[in-house]
């Protein structure tokens, strides 16, 4: 993302650039791109990986990878605000003519993930950290809690798809760029980044396999042959065979 954003696209500015009969809010806009990736690929992946496989080495040490999770979350949330605002501006500061927000699907698939994010930081905040449910009523919502912030990992990582590619798009129809030059290739494999990425992570979530019908029988045989032949040892201390 920042070869493409800084190699192809301009960099990154904090305000609009003047250009004759109005400005560019092009680098201004960057800034949505380059934290939203920041947020989801990286900070959201490590705080849905923070009890499985973290970077981090926390020895199974569940109270500091609570705190990983939340600092984590906390950051992924905020990056995603401050990204989201950068879209605004760069389209309310446009000149001559103000580009309309929410006009597409991504942006509208953008708000969504945003809205949902926010409600599930807001629930596992309340739940776990404070005022923090008593311990029956956490494990009960545990697995929803898991369920949401995975499907809320995963819409990300699409929503970002779909802006990406909605980004190729305006840079192909009007700087009419080769379709083999980078500007246009970087794009493509950036999703199938994002494909594998997405792969990877909720790998780590995906229950043990089970044990085969036969197998589980044949296990249960072997458990009944055994304990039929070995000698046990009766409540008296003495041994003596079934």
């Amino acid at each position: 993302m920042a070869t493409w954003l800084f190699g192809t696209l301009g960099g990154v500015k904090l305000s609009p650039r003047p250009v004759p009969g109005g400005n560019d809010t092009g680098q201004l806009f960057n800034w949505h791109p380059l934290l939203i990736t920041l947020a989801f690929p990286v900070l959201m992946a490590e705080a849905v990986l923070a009890y499985k496989a973290p970077l981090l080495n926390l020895q199974g040490d569940r109270p500091r990878s609570k705190a990983y999770h939340l600092m984590l979350h906390t950051a992924a949330l905020l990056l995603t605000i401050l990204g989201v605002v950068a879209a605004f501006k760069s389209h309310t500061l446009q000149r001559p003519a103000a580009t309309p927000n929410l006009y597409s699907v991504h942006s509208w698939l953008g708000m969504s993930v945003l809205t949902l994010l926010t409600l599930q930081y807001c629930l596992g905040a309340a739940a776990y950290v404070f005022p923090k449910l008593s311990a029956a009523q956490r494990r009960a919502l545990g697995p929803l809690h898991t369920f949401l912030g995975r499907s809320i990992f995963a819409a990300g990582l699409a929503t970002m798809a779909v802006g990406i590619q909605e980004k190729a798009t305006f840079v192909q129809a009007f700087a009419k760029p080769a379709l083999r030059s980078g500007v246009m290739t970087l794009p493509a494999a950036l999703v199938v980044l994002l494909l594998l990425l997405g792969i990877a992570v909720l790998y780590h979530h995906a229950p043990p396999a089970a044990p085969a019908p036969q197998q589980q029988w044949e296990r249960e045989e072997v458990v009944s042959l055994v304990e039929a032949v070995e000698p046990s040892t009766s409540f008296d201390g003495e041994a003596h065979t079934a």
